[in-house]
């Protein structure tokens, strides 16, 4: 097994989500990752134990992301000709992720993340991955 550690990104080992160690997917609002009170569960493709918790947000907790929403510019924040340097960070932004998953170490963490969710070979995965790479490089260029 090939360890992670040394890229950043990477909160979680593939290999290690299960079942005593189920993996959790927060939500971000207003700039913080926040749980749930009710969570939802991936069920494991391999031995069909609940592996994944997904923080749920109920008609009771949906306030917070409203008000994010409300709070956001309507229009003008990422625009081209309102905002240019931002329209460029994140072309830059696009550039950098592209660059990183032509890294194997970072393409294999990410073929391996999809491996534990959906029943795909090391190549169908790797396609899933190589084709998001491409796809940044073709958006970062847009600029």
């Amino acid at each position: 097994m090939k360890s992670v550690h040394s890229i950043p990104l990477a909160t979680v080992e593939a290999e290690e989500i299960s079942g005593a160690r189920p993996a959790e997917v927060l939500n971000l609002v207003q700039g913080k990752w926040i749980g749930s009170s009710n969570w939802n569960t991936v069920v494991d493709p391999l031995n069909g134990e609940p592996f994944i918790k997904v923080a749920e947000v109920d008609e009771a907790g949906v306030q917070p992301f409203v008000d994010s929403l409300t709070s956001c510019p309507k229009h003008g924040l990422h625009n081209p000709f309102k905002a240019p340097e931002r329209y460029l960070m994140y072309g830059d932004i696009s550039a950098k992720a592209a660059q990183m998953l032509s890294l194997p170490k970072v393409s294999d963490f990410f073929v391996r993340l999809i491996q534990r969710v959906s029943p795909k070979s090391y190549q169908q995965a790797f396609a899933e991955v190589y084709v998001t790479q491409k796809f940044l490089e073709n958006f970062c260029g847009d600029q």
